[in-house]
């Protein structure tokens, strides 16, 4: 024990300090005592310390990493929030306001599927077994024409013009009965397809005093009109009336075009002068969105 006892002392006391129990000694061996606490004291506070403020740097790091993702999780919501409106204002623009769509309670159309059936009309066609590429939908149109120099609608059909004949390019064109039909005894078109249409009229009418003409569907709904004032024009004058406009059509429509009046009526009917056609820009989904032929 006295070994182990001389081992701890400091080196500046002596044996012989020790044993005369001298004030110096021992006041040194006391301020030993406190150095060593204070020292074990700062070791014990880094400890403590140390291991916290690591967590608390860690925590700063996870909080400004939460941060980062939510402001970029706000960047892509306000991204999506965009391509919705833009898609939105595209379903917006096919909806004309002249076109009678049909009402749907509840909620509106989704715009993943009107983008869907976008995508599905703008597929590139398969070829087929032979190498050839299957039919593609085309723009399907009809115009008629008159064909001679004066007509005078028959009095019998109340003013109805009825010397048309179909344009030579529609000949020309394949087409059949699938789309349109003209009637030549009464001068009336039915539309074989339903869908929206282009409509459009132009005819040269003769004499003065008012004139005009209504575009007819089912020979009741005056779905056009077109009205001109000649007062000062005389018999043998002559003066144009055009007009258009797009319209839903049901299938079996028919469509006539009928002047003001029922009798005395005259018009310039060559080719150029007096005409009028349709033309099928689209058709109507269940939901009664318009959707490109």
């Amino acid at each position: 024990m006295d070994h182990e006892s001389q081992s701890l002392k400091p080196a500046f006391v002596t044996d012989h300090c020790i044993r005369e129990n001298c004030p110096k000694c021992v006041h040194l061996q006391r301020r030993y005592c406190v150095y060593l606490c204070a020292m074990c004291a700062v070791f014990a506070f880094i400890n403590m310390v140390v291991p916290i403020y690591i967590l608390g740097q860690q925590n700063a790091n996870a909080e400004s990493d939460i941060l980062n993702q939510l402001h970029v999780l706000q960047a892509r919501i306000e991204n999506l929030e965009a391509i919705n409106n833009r898609g939105l204002s595209v379903a917006t623009e096919l909806h004309d306001d002249s076109v009678d769509l049909p009402a749907k309670e509840g909620n509106d159309f989704p715009l993943s599927e009107f983008l869907k059936e976008r995508r599905v009309k703008r597929r590139v066609f398969k070829k087929g077994s032979k190498g050839k590429r299957r039919h593609k939908p085309k723009l399907t149109g009809l115009q008629v024409v008159g064909f001679q120099e004066e007509h005078r609608p028959n009095e019998t059909l109340s003013g109805t013009f009825h010397k048309w004949q179909y344009a030579d390019w529609f000949f020309k064109s394949n087409a059949d009965d699938k789309h349109f039909k003209l009637h030549f005894g009464n001068g009336t078109l039915e539309v074989m397809q339903p869908g929206l249409y282009l409509l459009y009229s132009q005819i040269t009418l003769k004499g003065n005093g008012t004139q005009g003409y209504h575009v007819m569907r089912n020979d009741k709904d005056p779905i056009l009109a077109c009205y001109s004032n000649n007062m000062m024009l005389h018999e043998e004058d002559k003066t144009s009336c055009f007009t258009m406009g797009m319209f839903k059509l049901d299938k079996r429509d028919i469509i006539s075009v009928k002047h003001i009046s029922t009798s005395g009526v005259r018009a310039v009917f060559t080719s150029n002068a007096s005409f009028f056609g349709l033309v099928r820009l689209g058709r109507f989904n269940k939901r009664g969105v318009v959707l490109a032929v």
